[in-house]
């Protein structure tokens, strides 16, 4: 397995969030162009012997991005082709993937501004009839079988409330959707009928 393959693997063991994976900087290179440093100034120039021991690996992105990763040996007489392509090519793409990392955290943090409280909200005023009766945060974890999470508190006065308007039952026994509104909250949206 290689550098980058070893590489991948270790930044995948286990991990099912998004991330940038090997094979998706592969499908986002659309060239790839490997020379020495004596090819890459041209004939006619003239050129330093050690250019001869340059490799370049130029990757040409999908969306035009070019990127430049090099190798060279300390001595002249280590130099070998076939390792200079593959350990320049190596260095273009691990400087692909904090490219792609943040064009990807951009993503999600786009989505997550979309979910985020109040982030395209608009006010709508409505009318429904519901059941309702008094119960405590506490008590309505305990009706849907959920641990009260540690930041709350069990004591809240709230209200159970039941949308009687045929919306789906989630909660054994009720006829309709069932969920928990605060007491402040409640009572500013209801009034007894």
């Amino acid at each position: 397995m290689g550098s980058l393959e070893t590489t991948e693997a270790e930044c995948a063991a286990g991990r099912t969030a998004p991330r940038v994976s090997l094979d998706d900087i592969k499908a986002n290179i659309a060239a790839q162009y490997v020379m020495t440093g004596t090819a890459a100034i041209g004939a006619g120039v003239p050129a330093h012997s050690s250019l001869g021991v340059l490799t370049i690996c130029i990757l040409v992105l999908q969306n035009g991005f070019t990127i430049i990763g090099k190798s060279a040996p300390a001595s002249a007489d280590n130099f070998d082709a076939a390792l200079g392509e593959k350990l320049a090519y190596e260095d273009a793409v691990r400087q692909v993937w904090p490219l792609m990392g943040y064009a990807l955290r951009q993503v999600i943090h786009d989505a997550v501004a979309t979910i985020l409280p109040g982030a395209g909200m608009q006010r709508y005023i409505g009318t429904k009839a519901i059941n309702a009766k008094p119960m405590s945060r506490g008590d309505y974890n305990i009706l849907r079988g959920w641990t009260l999470p540690a930041d709350e508190d069990g004591n809240d006065a709230g209200f159970l409330v039941e949308y009687a308007d045929g919306a789906r039952p989630n909660v054994d026994g009720f006829d309709g959707y069932v969920s928990w509104s605060p007491a402040d909250v409640f009572e500013r949206a209801y009034r007894r009928a």
